[in-house]
């Protein structure tokens, strides 16, 4: 791969960055470098953004509707938006696609009909609104697949994690996320090969910055990442071409890119980096403009020229900077604006059309390395540092597993929950949260655990006031509420007294089972025996290991199965009925035993009664 010497190099970047601050029609040309060594270089379009997709859905199954807390991306795949001038200007050139796997399924789940959130503290997904962009995903996802078909298309580990910010704070939570990342992997590239019609590579990695550290690179290995872009901070020998790190199946190659090109480009904003296009006025998108990263830090004004082409002095710095090239890969930075994409676009033509150009694969760019090192954790540039994602924030991403742990346990099938909230997880870590405003990252991750906590709360006994009983043997009706969208199972219900002489359970525990968003009413079978008041307490477990699940329900039952006063009355009515018996069965004895009619006895009290008998 022919090369052009570091200082020759050095002097040609200064002359265009130089250049670049003067007025236009000062730039130098790209003649400044003629030469007729031939550069070989790899082009890394990227295709990544601010993650805004939650672990909430409207819905269930098929029919299940994906949560967004914002609906920025809307404007960025529209006409006009960001990621749409970012695809259509790398169609139908030899560059290296570069994705994040999750902006892809975010925009196939926006494609298949989204909400957006209400407000920014809810996180029932009932609580939500039909998203705008629809037909914007879609015909974005269309322009992407049409624009990579034939390319070699490289997916960064899933929501392109920040691996310096893992890798600087290692311990368990670290650990644990590490493995819901790598976890993603698999699966998500699966979804993308489908969703974009192609096959795709994994195992390139893109540490903030391209810094690189002891510490980042094991990090990376543990995610499966084998190719890593450097901007050379950290890596050792300074200024050579592909760089081995490690050896056997643990080796790693570094690719060295050229930063001046990265901030040159980083310089070249849209007319309005502010207003991406919107296909709806509500809800827009960010007013502060850090919906997908900040601006630079030294920006310069807007390049001039109109909507259709870039500035022709514009491409012309950035030609001069492609032909300065000594690296293995040219890296323009995450955010490329459409503007920039469109004048790198404008400026690899020039090259190839010239013939000074090669555009090759990643996978050739790493052919001849040298053996190398990277530096410890301690020399990791500061300015990098301080905008990682700190142990506190990480740790509470962590604390999500706990959530999704608990809720687990009485799904039916917590498969696709799992897979919503790791996702959701993983974007909580990527590397875009370097360039928001404070606080942003924080919120995004605050609606996993809303949603988990929720979700939790959704599943439990509805309150019952006090029941009377009026039998000895009786059913009392106890229902769980499940306001979840799935079935539950792994629930079992438990009743205690607290008088059992007076008021027996004969159903202690009993399995629950509910359909999504239904309730299930359990018949719990008890036995009266004494009358008055006793308190009964009903709770949920977990099947699965016995623990209470929610908070207890206690009520009251009164039994009242014998009152006194019916005892009164029919032990009188049993009294009386017994002495009209007695009664009765007298007069018939003496009936039996009186004289013949005529004789002495027969005059007295009872005379009416015997001549009534013998008219008989």
């Amino acid at each position: 791969m022919a090369r052009y010497g570091a200082a020759r190099a050095w002097i040609v970047s200064a002359v265009v960055l130089g250049a670049s601050a003067a007025l236009p029609g000062t730039v130098t040309p790209a003649s400044a470098a003629d030469d007729d060594a031939t550069v070989h270089a790899s082009v890394v379009w990227p295709v990544v953004a601010t993650p805004h997709m939650t672990a909430a859905a409207l819905g269930s199954g098929s029919s299940a509707q994906a949560v967004f807390d914002a609906d920025t991306l809307a404007g960025l795949f529209a006409d006009g938006g960001r990621l749409r001038e970012v695809v259509d200007a790398g169609k139908g050139r030899e560059v290296s696609w570069v994705v994040d796997p999750d902006l892809v399924i975010a925009a196939q789940a926006m494609a298949n009909g989204y909400r957006v959130a209400d407000s920014a503290g809810s996180s029932n997904p009932q609580d939500s609104s039909q998203g705008a962009g629809q037909n914007a995903a879609r015909t974005w996802l269309a322009h992407l697949k049409d624009a990579v078909e034939g390319r070699d298309v490289w997916l960064l580990p899933y929501a392109d994690t920040d691996l310096a910010s893992l890798a600087h704070h290692p311990g368990p939570d670290t650990d644990d996320l590490t493995e819901v990342v790598a976890g993603l992997a698999d699966g998500a590239k699966e979804q993308v090969d489908r969703i974009l019609g192609t096959g795709t590579r994994a195992g390139l990695g893109w540490p903030a910055d391209g810094a690189l550290d002891s510490e980042v690179t094991a990090l990376s290995a543990k995610l499966g990442v084998t190719r890593l872009l450097a901007s050379g901070a950290g890596l050792a020998p300074a200024g050579a071409d592909p760089v081995t790190l490690g050896s056997g199946d643990d080796a790693q190659t570094a690719l060295p890119y050229d930063t001046d090109l990265t901030t040159a480009l980083s310089r070249i904003e849209d007319a309005d980096p502010t207003a991406s296009p919107s296909p709806s006025p509500s809800p827009s998108p960010s007013p502060t403009g850090t919906d997908d990263a900040s601006p630079s830090p030294s920006p310069s004004p807007a390049e001039p020229g109109d909507a259709d082409s870039p500035d022709p002095a514009a491409v012309t710095r950035i030609t001069a900077l492609l032909k300065a090239n000594t690296r293995p890969v040219l890296v323009p930075p995450r955010d490329l604006s459409g503007t920039a994409a469109q004048t790198l676009g404008a400026a690899l033509d020039a090259g190839t059309d010239d013939g000074w150009l090669d555009l090759e694969g990643i996978r050739t760019s790493d052919d001849d390395p040298v053996d190398g090192t990277v530096g410890a954790s301690a020399d990791y540039p500061s300015r990098l540092r301080s905008t990682e994602l700190t142990a506190a924030q990480l740790t509470a991403v962590a604390g999500d597993l706990d959530g999704l742990a608990t809720l687990s346990k009485v799904l039916a099938d917590p498969k696709t929950t799992t897979a919503s909230v790791h996702a959701a997880m993983a974007r909580a870590l990527s590397t875009a949260w370097r360039d928001t405003d404070d606080g942003e990252q924080e919120t995004f991750q605050q609606r996993t655990s809303a949603f988990l906590s929720t979700s939790v709360a959704s599943l439990r006994l509805v309150p019952k006031t006090t029941v009377t009983l009026t039998s000895g043997d009786a059913t009392i009706p106890v229902t769980v509420d499940n306001a979840l969208q799935q079935p539950v199972s792994g629930l079992e219900l438990r009743l205690t007294s607290s008088d059992a002489e007076r008021l027996r359970v004969n159903d202690g525990k009993l399995s629950v089972e509910a359909a999504g968003s239904a309730s299930h009413t359990s018949p719990i079978r008890v036995t009266a025996k004494a009358n008055g008041k006793a308190e009964l307490t009903a709770r949920l477990y977990t099947t699965s290991d016995g623990r209470p699940w929610g908070e207890p329900m206690t009520f009251d039952v009164d039994v009242t199965s014998v009152s006194s006063g019916a005892i009164a009355v029919v032990a009188t009515g049993i009294g009386l009925i017994v002495l009209a018996a007695a009664f009765r069965m007298r007069r018939v004895r003496r009936r039996r035993g009186a004289p013949q009619a005529g004789g002495p006895q027969d005059t007295g009290g009872t005379g009416g009664t015997g001549g009534s008998a013998g008219q008989d």
